[in-house]
């Protein structure tokens, strides 16, 4: 029993003595601004694909493919870059903050649209009653 006890005790020191071999810099790391960016569009696209999975695979569209186009990235560098920020957990951590205040911004931007435009339909069907009820009165006069 003892001789196991320190079998594990000696793998285990020797696993917590590897040296952690952080990534390197890439030479074309994406900026943290347009990381931002790019990592908010992705989130947008992963949300639309959930909510209508059939409409992404009826169209095959690369997707990912535009939005990396749009930023003038490639898959392989934003894979590299959004390794390098991964390894520095408060960077990695503000990155995806920035992402959620921006994701909370355009829902509360589209929430009040929605909101507008179901007063604009609620204000024109009052509106229509209104006129129906004054044509009715009128008839019946």
């Amino acid at each position: 029993m003892k001789k196991v006890v320190f079998t594990v005790l000696v793998l285990g020191l020797f696993a917590a003595c590897q040296s952690v071999e952080k990534t390197e810099k890439p030479e074309n790391l994406i900026p943290e601004d347009k990381m931002i960016e790019v990592l908010t569009d992705l989130a947008k696209l992963d949300a639309s694909r959930s909510y209508n999975e059939t409409s992404f695979s009826k169209r095959d569209v690369k997707i990912k493919k535009l939005i990396y186009a749009k930023y003038g990235i490639d898959s392989t560098q934003f894979a590299k870059s959004s390794n390098y920020y991964a390894e520095d957990f408060n960077v990695n951590q503000r990155l995806y903050d920035s992402v959620r205040v921006r994701l909370e911004r355009d829902k509360a931007r589209v929430d009040a649209l929605i909101k507008k435009e179901d007063s604009l339909k609620n204000a024109k069907k009052q509106a229509i009653i209104k006129k129906s009820e004054k044509l009715s009165k009128k008839e019946n006069n």
